[in-house]
């Protein structure tokens, strides 16, 4: 694990490198290297986890033909080698993954990344042919960006700070990514809240040579849903593979811990980790619940106990405290760089408490996305059984939707809303075009030209490769949602020098599950039906029964009492009207509604914290 960093065109100098490895030092604080020849210079931080005598990077082969810096973990590397070794390639380190890439590349060229099993951002110079290639993992577990310069240079690194260590590169930010955020939470497409930043696709790899810049994807999801057997037959053998993908992910050269919420996904990895290695670690959040309303149902501290007493484990419990928001959420946002995604600053805190201990966690995230976990979007859309739900949303959905919903019934009188736009409605959804257009002032919105987060959906809509709209929704929560988690997840653990793994996005589970019929995954009610079955022997029957909750903190009550004169004072319209982005009178009433209990907005006031929080890490918009 570990940051990486280049610069490709001009005349790179080795101060413009080192600017951008010190820029990322927390990604990896073990070790630094450099690689500086004609118009290329390659910079890396480490994270000492495998090989840790013979990893270092840049790494080259003995000629020196081909130079590499890498980020991540490749679990299939052993495998990788042994192949290599017998086509005549020969290996210098004693297991360093990094080494794979070097020869890999020699061999197969491009085609190298589609045989990878693991998490992956990788920068390759060939040196003969003057080529770069950029790459990321299928799913986007490790981050890539990059920026073109008005005169040619390309400058890559692990973050977007590192970019900009460079000193190359402008630092304006984007009102269609800050739209984009406050559309979905999100961002889509390589885009990024900076103007001059991408940020490189899943799944795809970027080649810079002398004919240009061009961009291929060599990965992408298919449902050839053609693998058939009864529930009891199919789940056992998912059982194996999950066990296989966790025996390769706690493989390592350092302590691997798991993170334990008390859901079924953390449960199952927790429990499974620690039946192959007892010395896994597992740790939990819990909250003070003191003065909680209804989202006291938020803290799963009875699950995550009934776990470690049933099993023995050695489990580590962190209390959150309604004021940790307000003293971690700088730190927070600075470790994000782009603001995507829920209540983060938890998954932010956690991780700094395990990277005490331990430079590896293994996570559980992926598994609602490839295992049809969202399980009210499925029936929203009549996706399990039945006619489309929407007039009348189950109970388990946000207030919010629910409001979206009722929008589109009252507009659809005279023609029911197609799928199309009840899936733009459930898609993390924060504003819906009409309030966007109250809460922003029209000189922000005229700096954004009209971009359209919400509408873009139905892009991602047509450029899923089936027409079930089961695996519509499929597609587009692995391509949208997904990616944002993942990239979330990458920045809030490298903050704190420590690596996450994600084993339900093992290449062969994904795959796996990619070839089940639809009804092994989700039916009537329930979603994740194969996983359920799947882990019932290692999961207490508590958490086999257990609906899905998520994992977040109460901020809803906290909000409305320890946390409101902070936020008042946060968001006070006097200085919303100086950063002259949204109208201080719908901020306002945002607060005021919920405060009182009228609404639920801790979503919005939760963006609005982000974003004044963004501006004041960055120096924008008056901050």
């Amino acid at each position: 694990m570990c940051g990486i960093a280049g610069i490709v065109g001009g005349v790179p100098t080795l101060d413009q490198l080192k600017g951008m490895a010190d820029a990322m030092v927390h990604r990896g604080p073990d070790d630094d290297g450099f690689y500086l020849a004609d118009g290329v210079g390659f910079a890396f931080r480490r994270l000492s986890i495998v090989d840790i005598a013979g990893g270092h990077q840049p790494m080259s082969d003995r000629e020196q033909s081909v130079w590499v810096v890498f980020n991540g973990e490749i679990y299939n590397h052993l495998e990788l080698r042994q192949v290599l070794a017998a086509k005549g390639h020969v290996f210098t380190s004693d297991h360093s993954d990094t080494e794979v890439f070097v020869h890999g590349w020699k061999e197969w060229g491009t085609s190298l990344f589609s045989r990878l099993n693991g998490m992956f951002a990788v920068a390759i110079w060939d040196v003969k042919a003057r080529r770069l290639v950029l790459a990321r993992d299928r799913y986007g577990i490790k981050p890539l960006h990059y920026a073109e310069t008005a005169s040619g240079q390309l400058i890559f690194g692990s973050e977007i700070r590192t970019v900009f260590g460079s000193g190359l590169v402008d630092k304006r930010p984007s009102p269609q990514g800050i739209i984009e955020y406050f559309s979905v939470q999100n961002l889509w497409q390589g885009r990024t809240m900076f103007a001059a930043v991408k940020q490189l696709e899943a799944g795809t790899f970027l080649v810079r040579d002398s004919s240009g810049t061009r961009h291929e994807r060599y990965w992408d999801l298919a449902f050839p849903r053609s693998r058939r057997g009864s529930l009891e037959e199919l789940s056992r053998e998912h059982r194996d593979i999950l066990g296989r993908s966790l025996k390769r992910q706690i493989a390592a050269d350092v302590p691997v811990m798991s993170y334990l919420s008390g859901g079924i996904d953390s449960t199952a990895i927790a429990v499974g980790a620690y039946h192959l290695d007892p010395n896994v670690r597992a740790y939990s959040c819990i909250f003070d619940l003191d003065g909680v309303g209804d989202d006291r149902a938020a803290d799963e501290r009875e699950f995550s106990r009934l776990v470690a007493r049933e099993y023995s484990m050695d489990r580590v419990e962190m209390m959150v405290s309604p004021l940790a928001l307000r003293d971690c959420l700088d730190g927070y946002v600075s470790s994000l760089e782009d603001l995507r995604m829920g209540m983060g600053y938890v998954n932010y805190l956690i991780a700094e408490r395990v990277a005490r201990d331990a430079k590896v966690v293994l996570s559980g995230t992926g598994g609602d996305e490839y295992h049809a976990g969202y399980i009210g979007r499925y029936k929203i859309l009549g996706l399990t059984g039945g006619d489309h739900q929407w007039a009348e949303a189950p109970q388990r959905i946000s207030s919010r939707i629910a409001g979206w919903l009722r929008n589109l019934r009252s507009r659809s009188s005279a023609k029911p809303p197609s799928r199309n736009d009840v899936y733009r409605a459930v898609l993390n959804s924060v504003m819906s075009p009409a309030a966007l257009k109250n809460a922003f002032t029209p000189e922000f919105l005229a700096q954004a030209q009209g971009y359209d987060a919400i509408a873009e959906i139905d892009s991602w809509i047509a450029a899923a490769p089936s027409d079930d709209w089961f695996d519509k929704v499929f597609y587009v929560d692995a391509r949208t949602y997904l990616e944002g988690l993942l990239s979330f997840e990458d920045r809030v653990s490298m903050a704190h020098s420590l690596e996450a793994r994600v084993p339900l996005l093992d290449n062969e589970l994904v795959d796996f599950v990619l070839d089940l019929p639809k009804e092994m995954l989700a039916q009537g009610d329930t979603g994740k039906l194969i996983f359920r079955e799947s882990v019932k022997p290692w999961v207490p029957e508590q958490i086999y029964n257990k609906p899905k909750m998520g994992f977040g903190p109460p901020d809803a009550s906290w909000y409305r009492n320890q946390l409101r004169s902070w936020i008042e004072k946060e968001l006070d319209p006097a200085h919303i009207a100086k950063q002259g982005v949204f109208n201080p009178a719908y901020v306002s009433d945002v607060l005021q509604k919920h405060f009182t209990s009228q609404a639920n907005n801790t979503y919005l006031i939760w963006s609005f914290l982000n974003f004044n929080a963004w501006c004041r890490n960055f120096g924008y918009y008056g901050a």
